[in-house]
């Protein structure tokens, strides 16, 4: 008697997109999925923030890839070769595997748009482990300058990048800089946050009435709010802007873009930010996906943002077309789906747009985006500690667990 080949799936990356995909296709039990990264858990990373600044423990925000989804097989390495010719794909321990379907959701990595400086001395903030260095920085200047083995000037922050990942940092840091007041009686008044934006205003993909109520909730918190600002190069305590002006600090945070990873460029046309071009229906070739941060796909002449929502969609998407594949069925081209976009300022401080037109900010759009960020985490555990957290943080202003911490 003849047992039908499960068709093997292999998909790269344990991200919004990648776990969404593997998920989808894991429910099919004539396919065989294989999900790899280099981390056992998936990233949360719109709160990777709030760990960088002591909101959040870190294991909030990482779930297990194990426990997210039943019949997968779970492999934690690295990718370092994939031959699309041979349909297969080389581990970093040499070890090879093949492939029926490939399904690339990568991510992303900060770019320092090779500005002399930003590399040796600004903190990026794309992971658990760059996450953790930042908070270590932020709390450990403190204690460094009160055994005066520091200058006050070191409690000076500058975040670069006016995205929502900018805006955040830096109104998380400067409510940081707040708590600290308890701790740090005569120190905190030398704690000051500065954020520095290259173009005419915060939050550019935003209207531009957020964009002000943006900058008026920074200003209001204490933020140094600097546009039209392009950093020339950076130093260990300084940072020189094209205009001529030099911000000091002891802690330098680039907020100011990212890039898809350039080792995968071989594989097709790419564009300036690494992404590799694909097609209507997220192919690369037939049996090659890319989704996710990864992924050009231009609608009506302008690619899709590098944000979580279009890499969930995608990853839906690609299982749906791989199923239909098996199916004989036509294949469908990918349409997203704008639900709108937020970002918070702090406490009770957000912008919130979502497409019908309809405009939130203050609390009510602060309330909104803590229930949505906590509806798409992952895990029962994860939304109960959360919760728990930014409800005691509220109310008692707190920095959040100190265990990473370096002494």
């Amino acid at each position: 008697m003849e047992h039908n080949v499960a068709m093997k799936i292999v998909v790269v990356g344990a991200g919004f997109g990648g776990l969404a995909c593997a998920k989808h296709l894991a429910k099919s039990e004539s396919v065989s999925v294989t999900l790899v990264d280099k981390h056992p858990y998936q990233l949360f990373s719109p709160l990777l923030y709030q760990v960088a600044t002591g909101g959040l423990p870190e294991d909030d925000i990482a779930y297990p890839v194990r426990a997210a989804i039943n019949n997968l097989d779970f492999i934690k390495s690295e990718v370092k070769r994939i031959d699309s010719e041979k349909n297969q794909i080389q581990f970093a321990d040499n070890r090879i595997m093949d492939f029926d379907h490939l399904v690339l959701a990568t991510g992303s990595t900060g770019t320092t748009f090779n500005i002399p400086g930003v590399e040796e001395f600004a903190l990026q903030m794309k992971s658990i482990q760059q996450a953790r260095a930042i908070k270590n920085q932020l709390l450990n200047t403190y204690e460094e300058v009160a055994a005066a083995r520091k200058a006050k000037e070191t409690l000076k922050v500058v975040v670069i990048g006016g995205g929502p990942t900018g805006v955040e940092v830096a109104g998380a840091v400067a409510e940081l800089q707040k708590s600290m007041k308890k701790e740090f009686s005569d120190l905190a008044q030398f704690g000051e946050v500065s954020l520095v934006e290259a173009g005419p205003r915060l939050l550019p993909m935003f209207t531009e009435k957020s964009s002000k109520k943006a900058k008026k909730d920074l200003t209001e918190l204490g933020v140094n709010v600097y546009l039209d600002s392009v950093v020339d190069r950076m130093y260990e305590s300084d940072i020189h802007l094209k205009n001529g002006k030099i911000l000091s600090g002891g802690t330098f945070i680039w907020a100011a873009g990212v890039a898809a990873y350039s080792q995968w460029n071989s594989l097709g046309e790419t564009d300036k930010s690494n992404r590799l071009k694909v097609n209507e229906f997220l192919q690369l070739k037939e049996n090659i996906w890319v989704i996710g941060d990864g992924a050009n796909l231009e609608v009506k002449g302008v690619a899709l943002p590098m944000v979580a929502p279009v890499a969930l969609q995608m990853g839906k998407h690609v299982a749906k077309q791989i199923k239909n594949l098996q199916q004989n069925k036509p294949l469908k081209p990918f349409s997203y789906t704008d639900k709108g976009q937020m970002a918070t300022i702090g406490r009770r401080r957000a912008v919130v747009e979502m497409p019908n037109g309809i405009r939130l900010s203050g609390t009510l759009a602060w309330l909104t985006w803590l229930a949505l960020h906590v509806a798409y985490l992952a895990g029962g555990r994860n939304r109960v500690s959360v919760v728990a957290d930014w409800m005691w943080n509220y109310l008692a202003w707190g920095i959040g667990p100190r265990r990473t911490i370096i002494d």
